[in-house]
């Protein structure tokens, strides 16, 4: 990352704690507003921890029926160690009763494929 800002770089190694893969040596324009904007200015603020964003970022998307975001947090918070296996049940039993039963079924069954990756 020779060629990258230092936002990028700072947003690179966030994104790095964030999620189980490294950012892109060669990043398209989207990866890098990502990782300058994103990354390097909301993950770094003090006041919240990983997880607590992780947590927030799951609501939202169960509330949007969003299954690849859904995944992808689920996935990178048990591969970062935000999540317990307990959270694969009871995070999607909690916004139940706040995103609603249908969404929540979304969050459940993204939730289950996780675990069931986890144990193969």
């Amino acid at each position: 990352m020779g060629t990258q800002s230092e936002k990028y770089k700072a947003g690179a190694a966030n994104f790095e704690e964030v999620y189980p893969r490294r950012a892109s040596e060669d990043p398209e324009e989207f990866e890098r507003m990502a990782m300058e904007n994103l990354f390097s200015e909301y993950w770094s603020r003090e006041g919240l921890s990983t997880r607590d964003r992780r947590l927030l970022i799951l609501g939202i998307v169960a509330a949007q029926g969003n299954d690849a975001i859904l995944k992808l947090q689920f996935s990178a918070g048990m591969a970062k160690g935000d999540l317990q296996e307990s959270d694969l049940t009871e995070i999607p039993i909690f916004l139940s009763q706040y995103a609603g039963f249908p969404l929540s079924v979304v969050a459940n069954t993204a939730a289950q494929k996780v675990r069931n990756d986890l144990s193969s």
